[in-house]
């Protein structure tokens, strides 16, 4: 039998997914708090929980500024919607929305054939990019 699925809502979509990785990264600032690197590299569990944590937080990013298509998918973005295209550039030319969007294919989301270096934990946790989620979810999405 096969499943038929309607078309999503963006706007419920793009809040999940903002509120996604609003969470993963509040989860990866309180591991950094509580525990030291050689703390959590010391430890399998530590380890896993923070490359979970690491890896739904980028496709998350990803998902918030994807802009590709094919004839058989679109894709739900910020990116798309016309009416905050002037905030969305300005976030998403950001220095860390840009590296994660170019590098999350090299590692996270697939093995990518270009051999950037991935952007790491403690990149992330010392970057702006909990602000700039912020500042996406004050934005009026219609």
């Amino acid at each position: 039998m096969e499943k038929i699925i309607g078309e999503r809502n963006r706007i419920i979509a793009l809040n999940l997914s903002l509120r996604f990785a609003k969470e993963y990264l509040e989860m990866l600032y309180k591991m950094r708090k509580n525990y030291t690197t050689d703390e959590i590299q010391e430890s399998t569990k530590l380890t896993i929980i923070q490359r979970a944590l690491w890896t739904s937080l980028i496709i998350e990013i990803g998902r918030l500024f994807d802009t590709y298509e094919t004839k058989n998918k679109k894709v739900i973005s910020f990116k798309k919607i016309k009416s905050l295209e002037k905030d969305i550039n300005n976030i998403h030319s950001e220095a860390i929305i840009g590296k994660i969007i170019n590098t999350r294919k090299t590692f996270t989301a697939h093995w990518g054939k270009k051999k950037d270096k991935v952007v790491s934990v403690d990149e992330v946790c010392n970057s702006n990019l909990g602000t700039l989620l912020e500042k996406i979810e004050k934005l009026k999405i219609a």
